[in-house]
């Protein structure tokens, strides 16, 4: 006789950069097993592991190999809140502590934090067209979690990023997809960037959508309000 099967929620999140309403269910005890033992053998495992998990709880089909790792970051946090507890935990240490100095503090405080407030926040200027100069410029897209899973050297690993990253190349006349020119040639186009112009291809980055959260609380060693920003998927968990 075959044992009972038990039914599994299902729940629902818009993606950060589609706004496409997506279903997913909790993950179950054999997702917790994947990601505790990608956790004990080291950070390399989890990114995989993540990966994996999203595949495996979310209905319908979602290309989570070229999803933008703010969305792979954002589900993942929806998904913890519903199969683990919508609250966690953290030890923040303020900056500006006085008993050290005005610098960061030695102990840190427990603070209590809601998943369901934790937002991706998205720059208002940020824009995936840069102009390299009056008649050149590139569209670009966002990383993913195969392009970041790269090893190597963290100059190797931002090049490779920044060049996976490369939409396409314009001119006034003509348009470049990505798929249309060698590696070799991409290296050069690059190598031949300014400084201002590797700087705007660099602000796309630092201004792209982000999982944030800015959490306010009372610093425990010198009893003062203190205000901290809690960014990346990593620094939700502890």
């Amino acid at each position: 006789m075959a044992l009972p099967k038990l039914n599994v929620p299902v729940y629902e999140a818009i993606l950060p950069s589609t706004e496409k309403v997506i279903k997913y269910r909790p993950f179950l005890v054999k997702e917790e097993k994947l990601l505790l033992t990608a956790q004990e053998s080291g950070d390399d495992a989890v990114l995989p592991a993540v990966k994996q998990i999203i595949k495996n709880c979310v209905h319908g089909e979602v290309d989570v190999d070229n999803m933008p790792l703010f969305d792979i970051e954002y589900l993942f946090l929806r998904l913890r809140a519903k199969s683990v507890g919508e609250e966690i935990t953290l030890g923040l240490k303020p900056w500006g502590c006085p008993q050290n100095g005005g610098e960061l503090c030695n102990l840190s405080t427990e603070v209590a934090i809601n998943l369901e407030d934790v937002k991706v926040i998205k720059d208002k200027k940020h824009t995936s067209k840069i102009m390299l100069d009056d008649k050149i410029g590139i569209m670009m897209t966002y990383p993913n979690i195969s392009q970041v899973g790269v090893k190597g050297s963290d100059s190797e690993m931002g090049m490779n990023i920044i060049k996976g990253c490369i939409k396409m190349i314009f001119t006034e006349e003509e348009t470049y997809e990505s798929d249309s020119f060698a590696d070799k040639e991409l290296d050069e186009f690059i190598d031949s960037l300014n400084t201002k112009q590797m700087e705007k291809i660099r602000d796309f980055f630092n201004t792209m959508p982000t999982l944030k959260h800015t959490v306010k609380y009372k610093c425990k060693t010198c009893n003062e309000e203190k205000e901290t920003t809690v960014q990346g998927l990593n620094s939700f968990f502890s």
